[in-house]
């Protein structure tokens, strides 16, 4: 199996289709997460580091499950890529904002990001129906 592609323009939409789907979702499920805490009281604060993993793990695997249906063919790559995508965006925002450091749970939420976008992948190209783009 090769990584190398026919169509690099069609590798790109996919990717960039799949990455704007993560980052949408994510956004909306986070608003909504927020609304919840909001009007919930209770929640310890330690939950909402995971919790927000959990959303961004969900944003990817329907992100890269787009992408690989688009694509049809290297699910595992082509899922991965919008996962990669969503994780450094997130890391660059956090550095700006001051609040990065490289620690357990920047490894956790990399490792829930890459196997949400590989999973993803794999679930897109293997539908039976196909997605169309010109």
């Amino acid at each position: 199996m090769s990584v190398f592609f026919d169509d690099k323009s069609k590798v790109i939409k996919a990717v960039a289709i799949g990455f704007v789907i993560s980052v949408a979702l994510t956004a909306v499920l986070l608003c909504l997460t927020a609304l919840i805490l909001n009007m919930v009281s209770g929640i310890p604060y330690s939950v909402i580091d995971y919790a927000v993993i959990a959303l961004e793990g969900v944003s990817v695997l329907m992100g890269s499950y787009t992408a690989a249906a688009i694509m049809k063919s290297k699910g595992i790559i082509i899922g991965l890529l919008p996962a990669l995508l969503l994780f450094v965006l997130n890391f660059i925002f956090s550095m700006c904002s001051g609040a990065a450091d490289i620690g357990v749970l920047t490894l956790i939420k990399a490792a829930v990001l890459i196997i949400c976008g590989i999973t993803g992948g794999i679930i897109g190209v293997n539908r039976k129906e196909k997605i169309h783009i010109h």
